[in-house]
């Protein structure tokens, strides 16, 4: 197979298929509905009440059989239901005068089983079955089996299997993506079992036979498999043991499991447990995102932002099962682009054009989902990046409020007042100069009250448990461009509710050309005990310089003169849940601050953590100027409300109103990039964004008169015109138009061209 297929309406790439022969030749007696779970996670195949289209994946599994690309198993018995471990028949033999400490074990020594037919096969199986607690359920595929020998006699037993196909915690840990895990999956190994005999009391055994073990499994497990294992994971029922073992023998916990089991079903059917890691190679997570990139044609902004069909440029490649949906929302497109700020069925001429955009948010087929709408608009987003050098990618979260919809399911808490909604976490693309290239990313859900403040306390969660993972998720997506586009060096910026430590070591283990400047919340513990904060005070003063803040949170704009000290800090992980223990992160530091605030103005002080070394003054200005253009994205959230009246959509579903939010973002990123292009390249020909009726309408309705021959309308000049209409008085105190003015300029437009079209084509009709 040399490329991908579409079956049931999803491709099925060679990497996916691939991946599920090595879950067939793993379990020979695997069942259809596991793998047509696996497919269904996979390739995010759910219908529209969100369970997984089982059904549809086990038709596309005997497709891909007819094709000769699987060989699926006959058998309709559960995994694990057969096979189960045989006990030889023959009592335990004994341990005799063990001491109580491991450094006076004599003969200690490791003793790797050949196969079921080695002869200590049964006594493994015994150690297994009477003392361990998983009994006779035996380790299913790829496996290294040992026994822990000594001078005192067989002391216990390990066995090593496959890793778990799907871990919250671990993947995201890794940093990685579907590809990526499909790719490198079968580099992780798990310890299925560990027994230190009951009879046997000797303190520090268990670790030190884990250090035994370990020095060996790389090269055990390559002379038998022939693959260099990276990772090892183990899971740690603290009901039974509180996993000091896995402590002492420098194992980082990631946090927990869901009690899925490794090929479980959806509901959990086995207690959660700790999730343990032991890192066999020090580059271990960067090699195992490590994964072939798809080619980027890059494309010029100007190019992508003409106004000739630019909707189906921003689309092309948009896949929802069907040509004629693809169509259909490419029409949605540009019909609510003539005016975002109308209700969802009024921006259509007619009812059957309604209808049929109607019939496309509300369809219940699981393919038109926010991510495949979005997915065209993010393709061609990377393509405007791979132009620049340098991106900028701020993310931020915003709620949105739908108290009124009281039918509409899905939605959730977003105050503790009452009112009910979405939240939306975006991850947007930026020039330096503050021209947005488009969305990169955008997650939307509903908070569930039910949920909040119940099982473990919030530090006790690992991040993938919590709402804050999309902090992470966003940070992932921009590595995921970073390994597309080697030449472009990309920065993630988030304000204080993205300083989390996770992020920061993402960053660390991230591709080389992805940073982040991340504003400090946290006054974090350092290296000899010291507090980031008070660190900074005592750092010298690196320099002042003049500061212009916009006009944002009530604040009018201003220019202020802010100090700024930069210095490079060593964090220490939270003492708190399982990151206790993971290893500190170097950083540097900028602090920004004002001295002294203009009477009434709120004091500025920032704490940016970068990735970046610092060495002078222009590298900490310049850190301090990416981090102003986060605000864009600020401002892009009130363009989607204001501008695009997103808080206005009625529709039954959460899932509905999260289809018709994929238009407005696309909508809401096009507004302000022709806002600012008309402020940084002002005087570029107006008709490359603009059409030529449009040029035509606003001169006659605006301009006191026409350009002279040869004289070309500024995108700037156009842009002030289009205002004019939505109500800016273009007065020399008034500065650039706003989003809103320009916005309402643009509805009035189109309506007028749309006005004076029908009235030259009924004019023509007359002569």
């Amino acid at each position: 197979m040399n490329g991908p297929i579409k079956l049931c309406g999803r491709v099925f790439t060679p990497q996916l298929i691939q991946h599920l022969n090595e879950m067939l030749v793993e379990e020979p007696n695997i069942t259809h509905t596991t793998l047509a779970r696996e497919v269904c996670e996979h390739l995010h195949w759910c219908s529209p009440n969100g369970r997984l289209c089982l059904s549809s994946a086990k038709v596309a599994l005997h497709k891909l059989q007819d094709r000769k690309l699987l060989c699926l198993p006959t058998s309709k018995s559960r995994p694990g239901h057969s096979h189960r471990l045989r006990a030889s028949g023959q009592p335990l033999p004994a341990v005799r005068h063990v001491p109580k400490r491991v450094d006076k074990v004599a003969g200690l020594h490791l003793y790797l089983l050949t196969g079921a037919s080695d002869s200590q096969s049964g006594l493994w199986n015994d150690l297994i079955m009477q003392q361990h607690p998983c009994g006779d359920a035996p380790i299913v595929g790829a496996q290294l089996r040992y026994l822990i020998g000594s001078n005192h006699g067989w002391l216990g037993a390990l066995g090593f299997g496959p890793a778990s196909f799907r871990l919250g915690a671990r993947d995201q840990w890794i940093g990685w993506s579907q590809n990526a895990r499909l790719r490198h999956l079968q580099e992780v190994i798990g310890l299925s079992r560990l027994l230190i005999r009951r009879e046997v009391h000797c303190t520090n055994l268990a670790s030190k036979v884990l250090s035994l073990v370990l020095s060996r499994l790389e090269d055990d497990w390559e002379s038998r498999y022939g693959i260099r294992p990276l990772l090892v994971e183990t899971f740690v029922d603290r009901s039974r043991f509180n996993g000091r073992t896995f402590a002492a023998a420098n194992w980082m916990r990631l946090g927990a499991s869901t009690g899925r089991g490794r090929l479980g079903p959806d509901t959990p059917v086995t207690t959660p447990k700790d999730i343990w890691v032991y890192i066999l190679h020090s580059g271990a997570r960067q090699r195992l995102q490590e994964e072939l990139p798809e080619p980027v044609v890059p494309c010029l902004v100007m190019d992508s932002l003409e106004s000739n069909n630019w909707w189906a440029h921003e689309l092309d490649g948009l896949d929802l099962g069907d040509a004629r949906r693809n169509r259909r929302a490419q029409l949605i497109l540009s019909a609510r682009w003539k005016d975002p700020t109308k209700s969802f069925g009024g921006s259509f001429p007619n009812w059957s054009q309604a209808k049929a955009a109607y019939g496309l948010m509300e369809d219940k087929t699981s393919n038109i989902s926010m991510e495949a709408l979005l997915a065209p608009h993010r393709e061609v987003t990377v393509s405007r990046m791979a132009t620049e050098p340098l991106v900028l990618l701020p993310q931020d979260t915003t709620s949105l409020n739908y108290t009124g919809l009281r039918e509409t399911t899905g939605l959730g808490v977003i105050t503790n007042e009452g009112s009910r909604g979405l939240f939306l976490h975006s991850l947007l693309a930026y020039r330096p100069d503050g021209i947005p290239l488009g969305v990169m990313d955008a997650q939307v859900w509903g908070r569930d009250e039910a949920e909040s403040g119940k099982g473990r306390t919030r530090n006790a969660k690992s991040i993938d448990e919590k709402e804050s993972r999309r902090w992470v998720e966003a940070l992932q997506t921009a590595a995921g461009a970073a390994r597309r586009l080697p030449l472009t060096q990309m920065v993630v910026m988030t304000d204080r509710e993205g300083d989390l430590y996770e992020l920061h070591d993402a960053v660390q283990i991230g591709p080389p050309n992805l940073h982040s400047v991340i504003r400090a919340q946290h006054d974090r513990k350092l290296e000899g005990h010291q507090k980031l904060w008070a660190f900074m005070k005592n750092q010298p003063l690196g320099l002042k310089r003049k500061l212009q803040l916009p006009r944002r949170h009530g604040q009018s704009a201003r220019t202020t003169t802010v100090s700024i000290r930069w210095a490079q800090v060593t964090i220490q992980s939270p003492a708190v849940g399982h990151k206790k223990g993971w290893p500190p992160l170097t950083l540097w530091a900028i602090w920004v601050y004002e001295e002294n605030p203009r009477q009434g103005a709120k004091r500025l002080e920032w704490m940016l953590l970068t990735d970046l070394p610092i060495q002078n003054a222009e590298e900490a200005w310049e850190k301090v100027e990416w981090y102003k253009i986060r605000w864009g994205i600020e401002e892009w959230h009130r363009v989607l409300k204001s501008g695009c009246a997103i808080e206005q959509r009625e529709f039954k579903t959460a899932e509905q109103l999260k289809r018709v939010l994929t238009f407005d973002l696309i909508m809401a990123w096009r507004i302000l990039a022709l806002i600012k292009l008309g402020r940084v390249v002002p005087n570029v020909p107006a008709n490359l964004l603009y059409t030529e009726d449009e040029l035509k309408v606003l001169v006659a309705a605006v301009k006191k008169k026409p350009p002279g021959r040869g004289e070309k309308i500024t995108l700037q000049q156009a842009n002030r015109m289009a205002a004019q209409l939505g109500g800016w008085l273009a007065r020399k105190s008034d500065g650039e138009p706003g989003a809103e003015a320009l916005q309402s300029g643009l509805r009035t437009l189109h309506d007028m061209v749309r006005g004076w079209l029908l009235f030259a084509e009924n004019e023509k009709g007359h002569t």
